[in-house]
């Protein structure tokens, strides 16, 4: 499976799955010297998701999980990133992206869904956005270091207060979450997996990494 390949799956209907076969790209990434950085940041956030994959369809059985893997579907707005998201010059496309995210979230939170799994879902949800919260600050910081520490925070809790308000329906809010997870994986993984002559001076991408828009 190509890396364009791997992506695209995760884009759509990601399944813990798709993950193991994104790993074993990072892996072979990861023996390069330039690349080792990015791929390991790309392994760890890979694994982060497959585990939140995992129990999320763990408790939800194959039926509720399918339909919430399916309200993580990007669509055409992800599309547009991924033609280029491994190749050099993806920088734009990914900032695209990112600029059309907080909006992608505030509509999918809005919208009015049937299903709801009570309290028992709510811990799985803030275990992520902990995490979450912590990996895009860095690639903020790693973007825009002059960008001030409460501006930072404030443009990530953008991002991720639809997740985490309780008011949220249980379906769009974990929804939400895997949008996330896809935003930085993708970042990850176009750093480590790019190819051309510009990536010896790109060293391992962390750099280059735009931050959430705002």
């Amino acid at each position: 499976m190509t890396p364009p390949e791997a992506l695209a799956r995760l884009w759509t209907t990601p399944d813990p799955e798709d993950l193991v076969a994104l790993q074993r790209l990072l892996l072979r990434a990861e023996s390069d010297p330039i690349q080792r950085l990015a791929a390991q940041r790309g392994l760890e956030v890979a694994g982060e998701f497959h585990t939140y994959l995992s129990e999320l369809r763990s408790k939800l059985g194959a039926r509720e999980y399918s339909h919430v893997a399916s309200l993580m579907d990007i669509g055409a707005v992800g599309a547009v990133a991924l033609e280029n998201v491994v190749e050099p010059g993806s920088r734009k496309a990914l900032q695209i992206l990112l600029g059309a995210l907080s909006e992608s979230l505030m509509v999918l939170a809005s919208r009015q869904y049937v299903r709801a799994w009570g309290l028992e879902l709510r811990p799985l949800a803030a275990r992520a956005a902990w995490y979450l919260r912590a990996e895009l600050w860095r690639l903020s910081q790693a973007a825009q270091p002059d960008l001030p520490a409460d501006r930072r925070i404030d443009l990530i809790e953008s991002l991720l207060s639809p997740a985490v308000d309780e008011t949220t329906p249980s379906d769009a809010q974990h929804a939400l979450i895997g949008r996330l997870f896809q935003i930085v994986l993708t970042l990850h993984v176009s750093d480590a997996l790019a190819a051309g002559p510009d990536r010896a001076e790109r060293g391992s991408g962390a750099g280059a990494t735009p931050q959430p828009s705002g």
